[in-house]
């Protein structure tokens, strides 16, 4: 469960702070470095709660979110390109919350965070004025 943890946070993470799809981030300059550094900080939280990737595992997850191409985005990327509410608080902010509570830093996620809570208050808002 961990794993899967990692890659859904760190696609999101990747797809929500550049608003593109992982082959559109993974096609400009930077943007497979980008990804590498996303996936870095849940793959560290995951391997602090006992859970590390292999490094097959690391690969193929790396592979996947940096392919040049690739059509692939998470339901919470789709949220935010429709314009609902995402389920942050369940996905990103408690895996940063457990970092937390191992002594890692983690900026893009916490990043992530913010900018999909503030997507969440500003759809929130706008059915409210409806």
């Amino acid at each position: 469960m961990w794993h899967k943890w990692v890659f859904i946070s760190a696609a999101t993470v990747i797809t929500c702070l550049a608003q593109a799809t992982v082959g559109e981030v993974a096609g400009v300059p930077g943007g497979r470095e980008f990804a590498a550094a996303v996936l870095k900080e849940p793959a560290a939280v995951s391997g602090a709660a006992g859970h590390p990737l292999s490094e097959a595992a690391h690969a193929g997850l790396l592979a996947t979110l940096s392919q040049q191409g690739s059509p692939f985005a998470p339901s919470m990327y789709r949220d935010v390109a429709q314009g609902r509410p995402t389920e942050v608080d369940h996905v990103l902010a408690s895996l940063a919350a457990q970092g937390r509570r191992y002594g890692l830093t983690t900026e893009l996620l916490d990043a992530a965070v913010v900018r999909l809570r503030l997507h969440d208050r500003h759809v929130l808002a706008a059915r409210d004025q409806h």
